[in-house]
């Protein structure tokens, strides 16, 4: 009978949890990402999370200028109309169904129309004072200063900037 050597078996093993490693590690990464992003919301007096997001730009238009929109744009003045959008959903949880966000948080949550988001803030109507988060990123995010934090700060700079398809 023929011995079969360790290195003919352990190779191979290790070359199968590598793939499943490197499979599994981006889902697991944004898994981590998006529970951070919910506890974060959680903090705050209001939460609202949506699916299948509908996005509308908050604009002003006639004499004397108003701002319209969105269901939420008239609670705007004329100054800060063009700086919002209204944005409305299927209701996942939280208070409410539609609530304004700036540009600034909802380029940098990277939310999209269709997608879904978790966000809270001092107020069920303007968010943009508190956390927004969505597949794409998350606005008013606050690292944690602790060492599995600073890794995946670390992690998310260096290695997976390689692993994006866009």
């Amino acid at each position: 009978m023929r011995k079969i050597s360790t290195r003919k078996i352990i190779a191979p093993f290790c070359l199968a949890v590598l793939f499943f490693t490197l499979l599994m590690a981006p889902s697991a990464y944004q898994s981590l990402k998006w529970q951070q992003a919910t506890e974060a919301a959680g903090s705050l007096p209001y939460q609202i999370g949506l699916t299948n997001v509908i996005v509308v730009n908050c604009v002003t238009t006639g004499i004397p200028p108003i701002c319209t929109g969105g269901i939420l744009c008239n609670t705007l003045d004329a100054a800060r109309c063009p700086l919002y959008v209204d944005v409305s959903g299927t209701p996942a949880g939280g208070m409410g169904k539609n609530a304004l966000f700036s540009l600034i948080a909802i380029g940098q949550a990277g939310l999209t129309a269709g997608g879904q988001l978790i966000a809270g803030g001092m107020s069920p109507v303007l968010m943009d004072s508190g956390v927004l988060a969505s597949a794409g990123g998350c606005y008013g995010c606050v690292a944690k200063d602790n060492l599995r934090d600073k890794f995946l700060a670390w992690f998310d700079k260096y290695i997976i900037a390689g692993f994006k398809s866009k």
